[in-house]
């Protein structure tokens, strides 16, 4: 049985995600969920001929700090997650409940340990692009676009119908120093301190692979191209 101490997340290509499942099995890790979803694009040549968004994957993997660790490295590198365009993973922490207060972990965001956070929206159908709009506006460079149903509508309304709004789901992926403009400026833009126009919460991430940022480190390292 995995202790599971944090949920490994990948976005890939649509397609690639049976290809990396496997690879992670190799690793140790027991399974994975699959969602489908849409990325935003931010390249001005596919935006001038109409292409906004491109079809992709996001797997999601239970793990152990230890499979974490090894999914990274081997999934980063079989699959050439330092090259643009060819997928990214990020580790979003599970608390660590003990009984002795001095083993549990701080997976706060104030921890220095997270240089990254993972930004959470959830708004109706159709509001994505507003939110993803704010969030550019703020300094994100981009996010995935996930879609889903809610749930908590009473069954007799408009009897005898039962009514499940479409929702859509942003996930951007953030340094932490710019996640709070990024979440105050999606907040105020959607208006979401109004009943029913949306949440947003935070989460820390703890490990990443193939993120912009990094590449443009190593280019200026002098590392890999």
């Amino acid at each position: 049985m995995i202790a599971i101490h944090t949920l490994f997340f990948t976005i890939v290509n649509r397609g690639k995600a049976n290809a990396i499942l496997r690879k992670a099995k190799e690793c140790g890790a027991k399974g994975g969920t699959i969602l489908l979803g849409e990325g935003t694009v931010t390249s001005k040549l596919l935006d001038a001929v109409g292409v906004t968004e491109t079809h992709k994957e996001i797997l999601m993997i239970s793990a152990s700090d230890e499979l974490d660790a090894k999914l990274h490295e081997t999934i980063s590198e079989t699959f050439n997650f330092s090259k643009r365009n060819r997928g990214i993973a990020f580790s979003v922490p599970f608390m660590n409940w003990t009984l002795d207060a001095a083993e549990t972990k701080d997976i706060s965001l104030n921890n220095d340990n997270f240089s990254y956070c993972c930004i959470f929206t959830i708004v109706d159908k159709g509001k994505s692009q507003d939110c993803m709009n704010a969030a550019r506006a703020a300094g994100a460079r981009g996010g995935t676009l996930i879609h889903g149903r809610g749930a908590g509508v009473p069954t007799d309304f408009y009897y005898p119908l039962l009514i499940e709004p479409q929702k859509e789901t942003v996930l951007i992926i953030s340094p932490k120093d710019q996640a709070p403009s990024i979440r105050e400026k999606i907040y105020s833009d959607l208006e979401l301190n109004k009943l029913g126009q949306g949440i947003i919460f935070t989460l820390p991430v703890g490990r990443t692979s193939g993120l912009f940022e990094e590449r443009s480190e190593e280019h200026k390292g002098g590392g890999a191209q």
